[in-house]
């Protein structure tokens, strides 16, 4: 399922986002396949997460069913039991195995002053063979090349347009690579909107 999550809702995280898919189709009355032991929980998934307070325009979710319906019925059905904010786009069937995984993602950037990097500033930017950010997790600060994922940077009227890949040590975050271009005295002065997650098996 392709959905969008724009609006105040963008600032629920990732795990009550998917309390919500989990409740909607409950509500619906949606056959959803389960996992086994002890603990069962519905097999729904949404392969790359959304940061808290990011929009996304075009973000998946699967759903492992144990029988089949039409994509289109289970669009419709789903969609009537979803908050304001979050909408179905549309529907695909897809085969159980093997599993999709993300390629890499767009990520529209929209500054709210002035100030834009320019052309050239990109271009040196992009001829970094590494860009080092620190990540911190569990206390712990860890330092992480975020230039092998960054595939292309380009300018629009208002801002910018952030092509990521994911590599297998993982992918940059888009805040790290405006941080890393504009330096730190943008922060909070963009808002940023990921408008695309492009799968393995996409077309």
């Amino acid at each position: 399922m392709r959905f969008h999550k724009l609006g105040d809702i963008r600032f629920i995280s990732h795990h009550d986002l998917m309390k919500v898919f989990e409740r909607a189709i409950r509500r619906a009355n949606i056959p959803i396949a389960m996992s086994k032991g002890f603990n069962p929980h519905p097999k729904l998934s949404i392969p790359i997460a959304l940061s808290v307070g990011i929009a996304g325009k075009d973000e998946v979710l699967e759903l492992e069913l144990p029988e089949s319906m039409p994509p289109e019925i289970l669009a419709e059905r789903l969609g009537r039991q979803l908050p304001k904010g979050i909408h179905i786009l549309s529907g695909e069937a897809m085969p159980c195995s093997p599993r999709s995984s993300v390629c890499d993602v767009l990520y529209e950037v929209v500054f709210k002053d002035p100030g834009l990097p320019t052309t050239e500033r990109i271009s040196e930017f992009l001829q970094q063979s590494s860009i080092i950010v620190n990540r911190t997790k569990d206390g712990y600060s860890k330092p992480f090349d975020i230039r092998p994922s960054i595939q292309e940077i380009t300018v629009t009227p208002n801002g910018l347009i952030l092509s990521i890949k994911m590599e297998s040590e993982g992918m940059a975050r888009p805040e790290e690579v405006i941080h890393s271009l504009c330096g730190n005295e943008k922060k909070g002065l963009f808002e940023i909107t990921r408008i695309k997650v492009n799968l393995s098996s996409s077309a």
